[in-house]
């Protein structure tokens, strides 16, 4: 056998081994961080709630503005009902201005008819 051929394939093996030890130790030291952080990062909304509900809207949104937190998560009560009336005024004007797209038959939702239908 070639010497670079046995090196080659020394030297795979050697990588095998260490991507198998890496694997191995990231499974037994670090395998549970992509959990924990799904999970903590999906009571980021009920802490705020938490926050706002203790130290009242005033002090919250203080501290959001210092720490420019995402705008969803600074939302007031007042600020709630204003963006759905807003949403529902929006959808309510949306649908007075309804319009058919034209299409080549003039019927909105049918299929062009085929040769066969002006025999």
């Amino acid at each position: 056998m070639p010497a670079d051929l046995v090196a080659k394939e020394r030297y795979q093996r050697d990588l095998n081994t260490q991507i198998k030890a890496i694997d191995e130790q990231w499974k037994e030291q670090l395998s549970w961080y992509p959990q924990m952080q799904a999970f903590l990062y999906g009571r980021v909304p009920q802490i705020y709630l938490e926050s706002r509900q203790m130290y009242g809207d005033e002090h919250f949104l203080r501290y959001a503005r210092r720490h420019r937190l995402h705008q969803k998560h600074t939302v007031t009560k007042q600020d709630a009902e204003r963006i759905l009336l807003e949403r529902q005024e929006k959808l309510d004007s949306d649908a007075l201005n309804c319009k058919a797209s034209p299409t080549e038959n003039g019927e909105y939702g049918r299929v062009k008819p085929t040769r066969q239908h002006f025999c």
